[in-house]
């Protein structure tokens, strides 16, 4: 194979026997024509005689499993690099491999010209769109006759890229390849021998790393070291914490660092924080840092039951969960390093009002570090929180058993769980494990689904399935479709949605075709009837009503204050007389957990407390009330949920969000005398 294009449709083919033509190319981001082309050039050299071809019948193209066979070999066997070509945007990265690698050497264009094989036009216009791109992050990249071409600006921000680069090309785009071809031609220490030393070092000092968060690290290690061995160290305050020097984190990264006769104070701090960046947080009481994640962590988990309405029933097993996720994002945040979500874009379409929820939850946590979290920080997180407020059932197990595979971590690794509980109740699951985990469990499973095509699954000679973890509802439908067909149930046949769709268009007219599909798709994937909305839960205005809305409502003290504003739903029968007991008591144990922000409580329990059926009653008091939120007193503002499942209500609740921000909603609470007109408002 010569060039990316090839290699990426190889890739995605492999993934799956039948693959539709317009999704493919949806898929890969090519045009018909171009996904043709591709595939002709792959025909060409690869398919030994005409049986062995990609076929293409019906808009559909087949993949035969000798060619599977093929394509798995040639993925695998890194000889075929060496014609590869190299289209733009991987000779930009390679330039700056080159440039970040040998920063002490001198380089000209003829090294470039040589080093990539193409011509000198070329590379000149390769540096041109390289210089643009760093230009964006206050990287200059300069030539001079004494030194040649070199990057010049802050070291950070240089470190900053390479790191950036890498993390999105092993992500996202599940490729390491261009860093493979220059480790290989520039003979540096291979992936392996470095993965062994780390590893040793790992086990000493009881560190752990989430596996694609090990492979990120030994990639960026093998470039970064020549750098901390030559150049200045990087001269940031936040880097010199004494704090730093006690953790475990240090000693690991000054042992790593001597392996390479790095004796530098600077460096060893500077690595011991990127490893606390990346590294797995084990709730451990001994840590010097303990009492403030932990904190931090209780702080998060309260002000997100706070405002979601949600209570976790076991609070200890949520707060381990989440610490193992947070104490790294703490140090990301903290050390400004880079983090790359790809799925940040999905998980904000997928779970909207969940990540409006964490993101207003996080508010109070970002002035600790004096920026905005970044969004992506914020998607992971959603996903902690989305597999923590999934309340499925348990499924009785069949014959089946699948092992899933999850490279990523535990908060998409517990989504793709659940996800896939539901959608196969009549399998078994395994794990979810790493990628080195599935030769040891070979003889326990009869198929995989994995969140990353990585070629070794493929040699199990298993059934996989390549899963998002975050899949919208065509891609459940096309994996319900893809994994009854394989495990055995040959005559299990979803209907097309797009066949649907087109004889429905024939004989109607449809004006929101999206959501049509949508519905159907869910209609399809759950076999239940489609409720009336949009699929999203319910809005404000349909979990209250004028009754529900109280204004200028008198209460000696916050307990009354409560109380009172809890009747209408217990007049309405949306809840018991226990259920307000509850929250009154939970208040006198744990605090004004409800006080969620300036002047507002948010009142709720579980639903198992007293939830008849799903409402929220918005009380304004005469006068504002204390309840012993020293940051957020006096209240004045009242709105009492009752919830009847952990996320039914979560749309609301997003939206309620939105109008906590808005200063008119306010002003209309303090004047209106109308109930009615406060109703009309949350439309």
């Amino acid at each position: 194979m010569t060039d990316e294009r090839s290699r990426k449709l190889m890739e995605r083919l492999i993934e799956r026997s039948i693959h539709e033509i317009n999704e493919l190319a949806t898929q890969t981001g090519l045009t018909k024509r171009q996904l043709e082309y591709s595939l002709e050039k792959i025909n060409g050299d690869v398919a030994i005689d005409n049986e062995s071809k990609l076929v293409i019948e019906n808009n559909h193209i087949i993949l035969t499993n000798q060619l599977r066979e093929q394509f798995i070999a040639i993925l695998s066997d890194k000889t075929y690099a060496k014609g590869y070509l190299m289209n733009a945007l991987e000779r930009s990265k390679y330039l700056y491999l080159l440039l970040f690698y040998y920063a002490d050497d001198f380089l000209s264009i003829n090294h470039f010209v040589e080093e990539l094989g193409v011509g000198k036009t070329t590379i000149i216009n390769d540096l041109k769109n390289l210089t643009i791109e760093l230009d964006s992050e206050n990287i200059q990249l300069v030539y001079t006759r004494k030194s040649g071409y070199q990057l010049l600006g802050n070291e950070e921000h240089i470190r900053y890229h390479l790191m950036k680069m890498i993390i999105w090309d092993l992500t996202e785009n599940n490729t390491a390849f261009i860093y493979d071809r220059f480790l290989e031609k520039h003979q540096t220490e291979s992936i392996e021998s470095t993965r062994k030393l780390i590893e040793k070092y790992t086990v000493q000092y009881g560190i752990s790393f989430v596996e694609n968060r090990l492979t990120e690290f030994l990639y960026t290690f093998i470039f970064l070291k020549k750098r901390l061995l030559h150049l200045p160290a990087i001269s940031n305050d936040m880097y010199q914490l004494p704090a730093l020097i006690a953790m475990k984190e240090y000693q690991f990264s000054k042992s790593i660092l001597a392996h390479f006769s790095i004796q530098d104070e600077s460096a060893y701090m500077y690595l011991c924080a990127w490893i606390l960046g990346l590294s797995v947080g084990r709730p451990n009481d001994a840590a010097k840092d303990y009492e403030t994640i932990i904190e931090l962590v209780k702080r998060i988990i309260f002000r997100f039951e706070a405002i979601s309405g949600i209570r976790f029933n076991n609070q200890e097993l949520v707060i381990r969960q989440l610490y193992t996720h947070l104490r790294p994002t703490y140090y990301r945040l903290y050390f400004k390093l880079p983090i790359v979500n790809p799925l940040h874009s999905k998980i904000k379409d997928e779970y909207n009002e969940l990540f409006n929820i964490v993101e207003e939850t996080l508010k109070p946590i970002a002035s600790l570090f004096e920026h905005r979290i970044p969004e992506d920080e914020i998607a992971f997180l959603t996903m902690h929180f989305a597999s923590l407020c999934s309340n499925f059932d348990e499924y009785k197990t069949s014959q089946k058993v699948a092992l899933i595979v999850c490279p990523n971590g535990i908060g998409s690794s517990s989504i793709v769980y659940t996800e896939l509980k539901v959608l196969f109740p009549e399998l078994s699951f395994i794990g979810p494990v790493e990628t080195n985990e599935i030769e040891r469990l070979s003889d326990s499973y009869d198929l995989i689904f994995s969140t990353v095509p990585n070629i070794r699954l493929f040699y199990t000679r298993k059934p996989v399935y390549i899963v998002s973890p975050i899949m919208n509802t065509r891609e459940k439908y096309r994996l319900i479709s893809d994994v009854y067909m394989q495990i055995g149930n040959f005559n299990f046949k979803l209907p097309s949605v797009g066949k649907i769709m087109e004889i429905v268009q024939r004989h109607t007219t449809v004006s929101v075709g999206s959501s049509l599909e949508k519905e159907l798709y869910e209609y399809l994937i759950n076999q239940e009837e489609p409720i009336e909305n949009d699929g999203d839960g319910p809005s404000l205005m349909e979990i209250t009503t004028p009754e529900l809305i109280q204004l200028n409502l008198h209460a000696k003290n916050w307990e009354e204050a409560i109380r009172r504003s809890a009747a209408p739903l217990l007049n309405d029968g949306r809840i018991t007389r226990n259920y307000i007991d509850t929250i009154i008591e939970t208040a006198k144990t744990q605090g004004p957990y409800m006080v969620i922000s300036k002047h507002v409580a948010l009142p709720h329990a579980r639903p198992i407390d007293g939830v008849e059926k799903l409402g929220m009653s918005i009380s304004v008091l005469k006068e504002p009330i204390v309840f012993g939120s020293a940051e957020n007193d006096p209240v004045k503002y009242i709105f009492c949920l009752a919830a009847t499942e952990n996320n039914r209500h979560l749309n609301a609740m997003a939206e309620l969000v939105k109008l906590l921000d808005d200063s008119l909603f306010y002003h209309l609470l303090d004047t209106s005398k109308d109930p009615n007109e406060i109703y009309q408002y949350l439309s």
